[in-house]
């Protein structure tokens, strides 16, 4: 059973203790949560090391995603072990608050994503895709699907200085929201621009 599996089960605190563990990206406090950072990504194709963590709390639509889009052999047998998670990736965001670890994620998958934007640069794609925001804090847990844009490149965008095409992340402590902007070819993309709220009324529990 993965954490995912683990947490929608309400599992013992051993159990759920296991899964803070492996999701518990920032290894450490983090310290000026408000910086602006850029968001990290991961390969979930054949995850390994920190991209199993991730994979794991995306491993429901994970499997959605792979029904719609593993190939079948002559043989009839559905090869998507073979192939692994055809197409996904994510970004994330991790804040360690010491007593809580908040991460959050956008998973892009060829099927899962449901909208997309008009992009100011040609091989740069603008889409909408589904996020989870997981908070891990002592045996309890919250966690809450939405929607956030995933910036991807494809083979024949044009080439960039390392600032122009980039998603950031920071925490606001005021309003307890973690905010998100991106920049494609050092344009701002407005209609991404979101807050996250760490505790809305219909966080699950």
């Amino acid at each position: 059973m993965n954490c995912w599996e683990l947490l929608r089960a309400k599992s013992a605190a051993i159990l759920l203790v296991g899964c803070y563990s492996a999701v518990a990206i920032a290894q450490t406090y983090t310290a000026d949560p408000g910086t602006w950072r850029p968001v990290a990504y991961s390969d979930l194709t054949f995850p390994r090391g920190e991209a199993e963590s991730f994979a794991s709390l995306w491993q429901d639509r994970l499997d959605e995603s792979n029904r719609k889009s593993a190939p079948i052999d002559p043989g009839g047998l559905n090869m998507s072990i073979a192939v692994g998670n055809r197409g996904a990736s994510e970004w994330h965001f991790s804040i360690n608050f010491q007593t809580k670890l908040v991460a959050f994620s956008v998973l892009s998958t060829p099927y899962l994503c449901t909208d997309e934007y008009p992009s100011p640069t040609q091989g740069i794609r603008i889409k909408v895709c589904p996020s989870r925001l997981a908070t891990f804090e002592n045996n309890s847990y919250s966690a809450i699907d939405g929607a956030a844009c995933f910036v991807e490149k494809t083979p024949g965008a044009p080439a960039e200085d390392s600032t122009a095409t980039v998603t950031y992340a920071a925490y606001d402590i005021p309003t307890r929201t973690i905010r998100l902007r991106y920049t494609v070819s050092h344009q701002e993309i407005d209609r991404c621009a979101q807050s996250v709220p760490l505790h809305p009324e219909n966080a699950v529990r």
